[in-house]
């Protein structure tokens, strides 16, 4: 009788790079990046702060790694 393996650890070579991915994204939205070196208002981008539109393409960016594995199956 086998045990049955985890489901916390990515199965597929597609789930180990979309964990990589995404944990990397989520990295970039916290404080050590973003207190450390995006934490700036000037320039404006769109009419927005820098660190505004910052944090806005790592969100936008780790949703895209979320509608990749589901578009995949993973």
């Amino acid at each position: 009788m086998q045990t049955p393996r985890s489901h916390y650890l990515p199965r597929t070579r597609r789930g180990r790079i979309a964990t990589i991915a995404f944990i990397a994204a989520m990295a970039l939205a916290q404080p050590p990046v973003v207190h450390g070196l995006m934490n700036r208002t000037e320039p404006l981008i769109l009419g927005t702060p820098f660190l505004f539109a910052y944090l806005l393409g790592v969100y936008c960016l780790m949703i895209g790694v979320l509608v990749w594995t589901l578009r995949k199956g993973v």
